[in-house]
C-alpha cells in the first residue's frame, strides 16, 4: 500500500534528511571562508559526518553484515522446548517491540508444534523488578493462543551468557535435551554459541523472519531510528569479543 503524500512530507521535514540538507547548504557556504573559521567549520563538518552515518541505513546494513552474516540457518525443527530471549523493556513495564517480536515469533513456532513448552528468558535489570518484562511477553504468547501451564518464566538472567546457565538448570530439571532459540539475526551466533558451550543441543529461528523483506522508500534511507540500531551492532560485537576473549564460548 503506497504511503500517503501526507506522511511522506513528514517523513522528511522531522527525519535527518531535511537536517543533513541545511548542514551540506551551511558547508557549501562556509568552505571557502573555512581558514578563516577552522572551528566553526570544523564542528559543523562534524556533525555532517556523524549525522549522515549514524542516520544512513546504507551505513547500518554495511556494519551489520559481518554479524548477520554468522548468524546461523533459521530452521523449523522439533525440540524440547523453544527459548526466547528477552530484548528490553520500557519504562512502563511494557515488552519492547523487539521483545515483542520474538514472543509473537515464539507464539507462531509453539502453535507450528515445534515444541511442548516456551521458555522465556531474561529477566530485566535495575530499576525495574523481574519479571516485569517477560510478564509482558507470556502474556502475548497466551493471547496467541498458548495455554499458561506451557509457558515457563525465567526471570533471573540479565545477559545472554546468564540466559543459557540459567535455562540451563530448568531444562536440568525437566529432563529435557533439546531447543530452538529465538532471538533477531544480530544476536543468534552468540545465544546459540553459549547455550553449545554449555552442552545443551540447539537450534536457531530468527524472529526477523516473521517479516517479509521489502524495499526501502528513498526518503527512509536516513532515519533516526538508525542510531539506536547501529548502538545495538556495536554492542553485539562488543559482547561477542567480551564472550570470546572470556572464554565464555
Amino acid at each position: 500500500m503506497e504511503r500517503p503524500l501526507k506522511l511522506i512530507v513528514e517523513d522528511i521535514l522531522f527525519g535527518p534528511l531535511l537536517l543533513l540538507v541545511l548542514l551540506s547548504c551551511a558547508l557549501f557556504l562556509m568552505f571557502r571562508q573555512r581558514n578563516k573559521n577552522k572551528l566553526s567549520f570544523r564542528i559543523l563538518l562534524g556533525s555532517w559526518v556523524f549525522l549522515l552515518l549514524g542516520s544512513n541505513t546504507l551505513f547500518f546494513q554495511a556494519i551489520s553484515y559481518p554479524l548477520k552474516s554468522m548468524t546461523p540457518k533459521s530452521e523449523k525443527k522439533a525440540s524440547d522446548a523453544i527459548v526466547v530471549a528477552s530484548a528490553g523493556v520500557h519504562g512502563s513495564g511494557a515488552p519492547t517491540p523487539g521483545s515483542t517480536l520474538r514472543a509473537h515469533t515464539a507464539g507462531k513456532l509453539y502453535l507450528e508444534g515445534q515444541a511442548p513448552l516456551v521458555i522465556i528468558t531474561g529477566g530485566v535489570t535495575k530499576p525495574y523488578f523481574p519479571p516485569v518484562n517477560i510478564k509482558g511477553m507470556a502474556i502475548i504468547l497466551q493471547g496467541m493462543g498458548v495455554p499458561s501451564h506451557d509457558i515457563i518464566i525465567e526471570n533471573r538472567s540479565a545477559d545472554t551468557y546468564s540466559n543459557g546457565v540459567e535455562t540451563s538448570k530448568i531444562l536440568n530439571r525437566l529432563e529435557l535435551k533439546s531447543v530452538l532459540l529465538v532471538s533477531h539475526d544480530y544476536h543468534l551466533f552468540r545465544l546459540v554459541s553459549v547455550f553449545k558451550k554449555l552442552g545443551i543441543e540447539s537450534y536457531s529461528f530468527s524472529a526477523n523472519q516473521s517479516y517479509p523483506k521489502t524495499s526501502i522508500p528513498w526518503w527512509r534511507y536516513f532515519d533516526w531510528a538508525n542510531f539506536n540500531r547501529i548502538q545495538t551492532i556495536f554492542h553485539e560485537y562488543f559482547g561477542l569479543l567480551s564472550y570470546k576473549f572470556s572464554g565464555l564460548i
